[in-house]
């Protein structure tokens, strides 16, 4: 036996050496190939059929070549039927490339492969750490927390929330399973009243605006805020009454109504309105509750000051709807016969209730018409219960609306003897009162602080005060004694009257200079020391202008018309009743002091009372339109309806004045009365 190394034919696998016989038949191709003399020939043969494998390959050698040695080898186990073919090596596919084998000696533990979960990136990656986004840099986006922010030394802000696109359905499925799994709490309001979308609309009204348009103080003495919001906490019932208020003060028709409405998406007009209702009928029936228990009982005794409260809210309500039908007075009259018996225990809320409840007390006077079976609310003797300091008004504390009842106790004498026919309209008595009250309001004089604007206010209510009592004991007489009376005060006993219609001329011909016959001189007006006269002196015929330069009550000039071109008569010219020139005066100067208020000052609220007293004075059509501005501007800073009601009384004033009817323009109140007039007119 010896071993003979084989090369495989088939095969690019090398093999080991195997084990031949030695007395087995060697195949020539076994031969060794050393010699150079030995010819190889492979000439294939296909002349017929091979009988043997061996017969396909022709050796042939020379005789005189040897033949190689074979050397034997140690292993003897060799057998030739059990050596088999090498296994063919796979042809690798089309497309894909062949594994390269990795240079370099392989590691001893070698590295296991990262195993990539996310698909491969293709571009900028939108998934990296908020840290890595803001600097702009590549992220590993390791989880919890980045190598790269890691090897920075920078904090890792993490990763954004991966958000999972659901349909409309599927999120609202989820979000009511989850109110479904949520436990049930119960959220009470943190004030009584304050329930709804509608009432935080109200109560943010109320603080942010209603409460300061009430006052003149400002902001760091406003009572609207530090009392009444106090006490509406724990007074369910005042509580509602704030809100009552703040939802009829509420105008939806302007700009600032618009606003709150498209703010507010929750809610709309309807249920506004529907939970003002709710408010008011809360707030009444608290208030007859309370009226209904007896008096002696100690929470009666406790909630005065709440009481009082939505008193005040419920009166002012009535100015805030402008509302016609003197419900108004109904609180007035409550107020009234309670502060006598059962004051509040607080001694700065007794002074604020008294000076605010006193003051529209007094301005009432100005549209109530007299009733002999219902008494007076306001009296010539009142007397404050406690001092008013400080005061915020004016006209209570410092007594100036003491003469404002006082003139209306003559007015209502004169219209009393005017129904009656009663000659002459004033006795010696009434004379004497009205001497004294006007000496009274001469010396009468404002106490504010410089720089305040009530100083300002207080001249035009001292103004004020002065028409109100000139225009009163001016009553309009009838066309006989009219007639006597205006030819005694303007052209003298003595000369004969001009006839029944009197034509006017300019302030300055008439004598509106106010120099008298030294015997019965008067100042025109407290706030002017310019003398007047009483008794004046006829003006000469050529003080008089000619027809077509007169003016009507419009104050256009007047063209000639056809009839007096062509001889005829000229038309009747508006007779202004006597003593016309002084009261224009005294107008033009409180028209001044309104002029002069900025539409944001808050002494605004002090001015619908004089715009009323003034504007029924107001003869001139220039003046009335100045009145009529001021009521507006009053209007819109306010936003109180009651200055609607003011602003049709004036022009029913002005038509009757352009009608010459002047015992109606004299006795304005029974013109409210007769258009169903009856408001609070402060």
């Amino acid at each position: 036996m010896s071993a003979v190394p084989l090369s495989p034919i088939s095969t690019e696998q090398e093999m080991s050496c195997v084990i031949v016989d030695s007395s087995a038949i060697v195949p020539p191709a076994l031969q060794s190939a050393a010699s150079s003399d030995t010819t190889w020939d492979t000439t294939y043969q296909d002349d017929g059929p091979v009988e043997n494998a061996n017969d396909d390959v022709n050796w042939e050698h020379s005789a005189d070549e040897t033949m190689p040695k074979i050397e034997p080898v140690e292993d003897d186990c060799f057998r030739m039927d059990e050596v088999q073919e090498a296994p063919r090596a796979s042809v690798p596919r089309s497309g894909q490339p062949k594994t390269k084998r990795p240079r370099g000696r392989p590691r001893k533990h070698p590295l296991t492969s990262q195993v990539v979960n996310s698909k491969i990136a293709k571009g900028r990656s939108k998934t990296g750490c908020i840290t890595c986004r803001k600097r702009k840099k590549k992220c590993d986006e390791a989880k919890p927390r980045c190598l790269n922010c890691e090897k920075n030394a920078v904090v890792c802000e993490g990763y954004h929330e991966k958000t999972i696109w659901k349909s409309g359905r599927e999120r609202a499925e989820e979000e009511r399973q989850r109110k479904q799994s949520l436990p049930h709490i119960t959220l009470l309001p943190a004030f009584q009243g304050l329930e709804r979308a509608e009432d935080y609309i109200f109560f943010d009204h109320y603080i942010n605006h209603l409460s300061s348009v009430l006052t003149v103080e400002g902001q760091h003495r406003n009572a609207f805020k530090d009392m009444l919001l106090h006490m509406a906490v724990e007074h369910v019932g005042l509580m509602h009454s704030i809100l009552s208020l703040a939802s009829k003060h509420i105008d939806f028709e302007t700009p600032y109504g618009s606003k709150l409405l498209s703010s507010n998406p929750q809610v709309d007009l309807s249920s506004l309105v529907s939970r003002s209702q709710f408010h008011h009928n809360a707030a009444m029936k608290q208030l007859l509750a309370w009226g209904n228990k007896s008096e002696a009982a100690p929470e009666q005794k406790a909630n005065l000051a709440p009481r009082y409260g939505q008193m005040l809210c419920l009166m002012l309500q009535t100015a805030a709807e402008g509302t016609p039908d003197g419900a108004h007075r109904v609180h007035l009259q409550a107020y009234k016969s309670l502060i006598q018996e059962n004051p509040p225990p607080n001694k700065a809320f007794t002074t604020f209730i008294t000076e605010f409840f006193q003051y529209r007390v007094f301005a009432d006077e100005l549209i109530r018409y007299p009733d002999m079976q219902t008494k007076r609310l306001a009296t010539e003797d009142w007397e404050p219960w406690v001092e008013i300091e400080p005061a915020r008004l004016i006209g209570v504390g410092d007594g100036l609306f003491h003469y404002l009842a006082k003139i209306t106790t003559i007015r209502n004498e004169i219209r009393a003897n005017l129904v009656a026919k009663v000659k002459p309209v004033m006795d010696y008595t009434s004379l004497q009162r009205v001497a004294n009250i006007n000496r009274a309001i001469h010396e009468w004089a404002p106490t504010w602080p410089a720089g305040d604007n009530r100083d300002r206010v207080s001249l035009l209510y001292k103004q004020m005060m002065w028409v109100y009592l000139y225009r009163t004991i001016h009553p309009p007489l009838p066309p006989d004694e009219e007639e006597e009376e205006v030819t005694r005060s303007f052209f003298g006993a003595t000369n004969p009257p001009l006839g029944s219609t009197v034509f006017r001329g300019s302030a300055a011909a008439v004598g509106s200079t106010g120099v008298g016959d030294g015997n019965r001189v008067m100042p025109l007006s407290p706030a002017s020391s310019q003398p007047c006269s009483t008794t004046r002196s006829p003006p000469p015929s050529s003080v008089l202008p000619p027809i077509s330069d007169r003016r009507l009550s419009s104050g256009s000039p007047r063209e000639t018309p056809p009839s007096l071109a062509n001889g005829g008569s000229p038309p009747p010219v508006v007779q202004y009743p006597r003593n016309q020139d002084q009261i224009s005066i005294a107008v033009d100067e409180s028209l001044m002091i309104l002029d002069s208020f900025k539409p944001g000052d808050p002494v605004q609220t002090l001015l619908l009372v004089p715009c009323l007293v003034i504007g029924c004075a107001a003869f001139v059509p220039a003046q009335q339109e100045r009145v009529r501005a001021a009521v507006r501007t009053v209007r819109g800073y306010t936003g109180l309806r009651n200055c609607d009601r003011v602003a049709e009384l004036l022009e029913e004033i002005w038509r009757l004045m352009g009608r010459a009817e002047w015992e109606r323009v004299w006795d304005w109140q029974g013109v409210a009365r007769s258009m169903g007039l009856d408001f609070a007119c402060a």
